[in-house]
């Protein structure tokens, strides 16, 4: 499976940039024996679906796309992905309920599941960029990259994305998988989660020098 970017975005598209940088910076996984590797998937894309349920979907309640309302779909598929998420963790960590499941059949489910979500995804950033002028455009796309460094890293697909317990559960969420990162010694992820920079450009790998959660280049 490879969990790829965003086609290029034309110049103009700061948030679809950021997206496509969040994702680039995940390499291929070809297996679940590589734990290092599925560990990094896992905090990106948790860490990317947070964050557009948390400042991104909020705009976009109302538009009605091919399968109905466009934030509700990318909300439901966005949860498929996260318990998909969530199994492929459970087998990273030996965990007995996923003894029985082959690792090849983690890895399909998941890829099945993000071409499905990020085929709602494309269609929903393009009509909300399409909607907003220049200066709104990168504002939102700020958003985007300061919540994404304080966002969860773990799959949480129960926790609620929309109303005001949104925000609680993205800090609380956030601040507890950090921890937890620290005391696992995950690579990519805690202390070192890599931040996509302002240009859209492609983001830094694990454990090069780049700002991290607390530091003056986030402030």
């Amino acid at each position: 499976m490879t969990v790829d970017r965003l086609p290029d975005s034309p110049a103009g598209r700061p948030l679809a940039a950021g997206i496509g940088a969040t994702q680039g910076a995940v390499g291929e996984m070809q297996d679940v024996d590589e734990p290092d590797v599925g560990y990094r998937a896992i905090a990106r894309l948790s860490g990317h679906l947070a964050t557009m349920w948390r400042t991104v979907y909020p705009h976009a309640d109302g538009h009605v796309g091919t399968d109905g309302q466009l934030r509700a779909v990318c909300l439901s598929r966005a949860r498929e992905v996260e318990w998909a998420l969530r199994l492929l963790q459970c087998q990273l960590s030996g965990d007995v309920s996923t003894a029985g499941r082959a690792p090849t059949a983690v890895l399909v489910t998941l890829t099945q599941r993000l071409d499905s979500y990020r085929s709602a995804e494309r269609v929903l950033v393009t009509w909300l960029e399409d909607q907003l002028g220049t200066e709104s455009r990168e504002k939102l796309a700020g958003k985007y990259r300061r919540a994404l460094i304080h966002a969860p890293t773990r799959p949480h697909p129960r926790c609620p994305r929309t109303g005001p317990l949104r925000h609680v559960a993205f800090w609380l969420h956030g601040r507890w998988d950090r921890l937890l990162d620290t005391m696992d010694s995950r690579p990519g992820v805690g202390l070192g989660f890599p931040v996509p920079p302002p240009d859209g450009g492609p983001a830094p790998a694990a454990g090069e020098a780049g700002p991290t959660p607390g530091t003056a280049a986030d402030r």
